[in-house]
Order: C-alpha cells, then sequence, then structure tokens
C-alpha cells in the first residue's frame, strides 16, 4: 500500500486543520452575536411612571438589537433593594440596575448637587435638555459612577413636586407647624425654612405614618403619591409645576460589561435610549394632569400652588444654605472647584427652562 509523500501528508493536514478552525473560528464568530443576556435590579413594579420608563428602555433595547440584546428584569426590589443597588452592579450582583442619587449621599455626592436647584424647567424636553447637557458638559458627575464600576445607559424625570396631607393646605404658608416628610436632607432643611417640622421616615414605612398621623404630610415626587395611594389617606394635595424634582432618575450599567462590549453593542444602547426617551416623553406628558383628574373625581382638594409660593420656596435662605453646606461637604471630600460645578449646572438648567 502506498501512502502519500510526507509533504503531501503535511499539506493534506494543514488544510484539514486550517478547514476545521475556520469552522470553529465561524461557530465561535456566530456564537459571539448570537446575543447576550443582561440581568437588570430596580426597586419599581412595571407599572406606573417609573415602570414605564424603565420597559420602555428594555423593550427599546431588544427592539433595535434585533433581539441581540435580551435584559431580564428583576421587578420590586426582588434582587436588589434600593439603597443596595450601586454596590450590587458594581460588584456583578446584577449587570444593570437603577439608581436613586438620593439613597447614596456619599458616594454620590457630587452628583447630589442636583437636589439643591429647587426650581427647573417645567416640559420634559426641558428636564432632558438639561440633564443630558450637564453630564456632557460637567464630566465630573460621570465619572463618579465611574469610580462605582458603572456606566450611565438611560435617564428619566420623576414628575414635580407635590404634597399630600391629613388637613386642607393650599399653599405653603399652611406648612408651618406640619410635621412633613421628604426624601433628602437638602429637601427637609427646606421644608424647615418653610416653618415645617420636617420628618425623615424611610419610605417603606410613610403611608403606615401618614394613616396613623405620626406625620401629617408627605412632600415628594406626584406620581409616588398617587402610585402608591397616599392621596387616599392624606386627601388634600398641593401641586406644582417648577418645583422639579431635580435628580435624574438613572439607569447604569456593570463597567467591565460595558467595556467587553463591541462598538455595535454599545450603539444599541445609545439608539435605545433615544428611542425610549422619545416615547416615554409622550407618556410623561399627560401624566400630571391625568393624576390631577382621578384625584378631583375622587373628590380629593388638589390645589396648584402660586407663582407667589413657588418664587417664595426657590428664594428661601435654605436654599443658599444647602449649597454653601454641599460645597463644604464637596471641598472635604476632595473635589476640584466645586463652586464652578454649582454655577455650571445653574446656567445649564437655567436655559433649559428657557
Amino acid at each position: 500500500m502506498q501512502y502519500p509523500s510526507v509533504t503531501l501528508r503535511t499539506s493534506f493536514l494543514a488544510t484539514t486543520l486550517a478547514a476545521t478552525l475556520g469552522i470553529v473560528g465561524t461557530i465561535s464568530a456566530a456564537e459571539a452575536q448570537a446575543g447576550e443576556t443582561l440581568t437588570y435590579a430596580t426597586n419599581t413594579a412595571p407599572t406606573g411612571l417609573r415602570g414605564e420608563a424603565e420597559k420602555g428602555f428594555i423593550d427599546a433595547l431588544n427592539e433595535v438589537s434585533g433581539g441581540e440584546l435580551e435584559v431580564v428584569p428583576y421587578w420590586g426590589a426582588s434582587v436588589l433593594k434600593g439603597d443596595e443597588t450601586l454596590n450590587g452592579v458594581k460588584s456583578g450582583v446584577a449587570d444593570m440596575g437603577f439608581i436613586n442619587i438620593n439613597y447614596y449621599p456619599n458616594q454620590l455626592l457630587l452628583n447630589s448637587a442636583f437636589q439643591i436647584f429647587p426650581e427647573g424647567p417645567e416640559s420634559y424636553a426641558g428636564k432632558m435638555k438639561a440633564y443630558h447637557e450637564i453630564y456632557d458638559q460637567v464630566p465630573q458627575l460621570a465619572d463618579e459612577f465611574a469610580k462605582q464600576g458603572q456606566h450611565i445607559v438611560y435617564l428619566y424625570p420623576y414628575l414635580p413636586y407635590a404634597g399630600v396631607f391629613n388637613e386642607p393646605v393650599t399653599s405653603f404658608d399652611d406648612f408651618e407647624g406640619l410635621r412633613i416628610r421628604a426624601s433628602s436632607q437638602w429637601v427637609l432643611n427646606l421644608l424647615g425654612g418653610l416653618g415645617a417640622t420636617p420628618v425623615s421616615v424611610p419610605w417603606s414605612d410613610t403611608y403606615q405614618s401618614l394613616q396613623s398621623g405620626a406625620i401629617d404630610g408627605v412632600f415628594t415626587n406626584y406620581d409616588s403619591l398617587s402610585r402608591t395611594g397616599m392621596d387616599e389617606v392624606a386627601p388634600h394635595i398641593l401641586t406644582t409645576k417648577r418645583l422639579w424634582v431635580a435628580v435624574p432618575m438613572i439607569i447604569t450599567i456593570n463597567q467591565q460589561k460595558w467595556d467587553a462590549m463591541s462598538d455595535e453593542q454599545k450603539g444599541w444602547f445609545k439608539d435605545a435610549a433615544a428611542k425610549a426617551e422619545k416615547s416615554f416623553g409622550e407618556y410623561y406628558s399627560s401624566e400630571f394632569d391625568r393624576i390631577v383628574k382621578q384625584e378631583k373625581d375622587a373628590g380629593y382638594t388638589v390645589t396648584a400652588a402660586s407663582q407667589e409660593d413657588v418664587d417664595r420656596f426657590a428664594s428661601l435662605p435654605a436654599v443658599k444654605k444647602n449649597r454653601d453646606t454641599w460645597i463644604d461637604s464637596a471641598k472635604q471630600d476632595g473635589a476640584a472647584d466645586p463652586s464652578a460645578i454649582i454655577e455650571q449646572m445653574q446656567s445649564i438648567i437655567d436655559s433649559a427652562g428657557e
């Protein structure tokens, strides 16, 4: 029996190996493009304003990627509680997460600066313009997230501030002496400036505290008051539009996950954010009025704060005190020229509200 020459055998083996490696390479490439599944942790339900925003972004990611990116959401703090998400995304417990800046006054100190601007744009477009320009032009804020091992992929706004109360309240003058709960030290300071007794109560205990009379009112974003039914037990509502909840709601992704993605995949996130922002804006624009009508139909008393009230709130001495306190804290934390950050943010917010 004749055998092929060594040269022929070598050539045959090389050709076979090359073909095999080519097949394997093709399979690996196909597998790499076959899609990726990411986990997402949030403390909201997939309903209401927050659920609408977050589900819209998740759906948009799936759509613009042609199903190549699938996000598996864990709703209602089923994986991470609200104040655990920053560290949870950083450590990889979840690939993506919803971040409420208020929960992290030390880790996200620079981002907490949003809270010291009580008056802002009324429109959804104005709010989004302010958010995008601030994160584009004040890189220290995004850098702070990078230090926490994550990258911002989506932003959206709450509805403006409103208050629900156990007794009639038709202006900020009526806050005098009332025990009112708010979500951050900055807003609590402003409530104190109005003569109220500011109260810090965990969000999970707020409904019961209001129902039992342990507190007289709650001052926070309008959509949360409606979604949780707090207006049912405290049916005297004071609304605002110019007093925005300045802190943006943020979705982040683990930085290592982000860095490992291709340019195409990163482009999907950008396209999905633009698509979701547009569709959510249509929902957002009617939500304030929908809640007002719902409450009035239920027989609740709904009063819109006057422009004089808004001007008074925005010019309280506590506003300047908050800024001075924030600047001192930022300096102690090693921030370079925090006063310049405030001035830059104020200029952007003023421009976005025009």
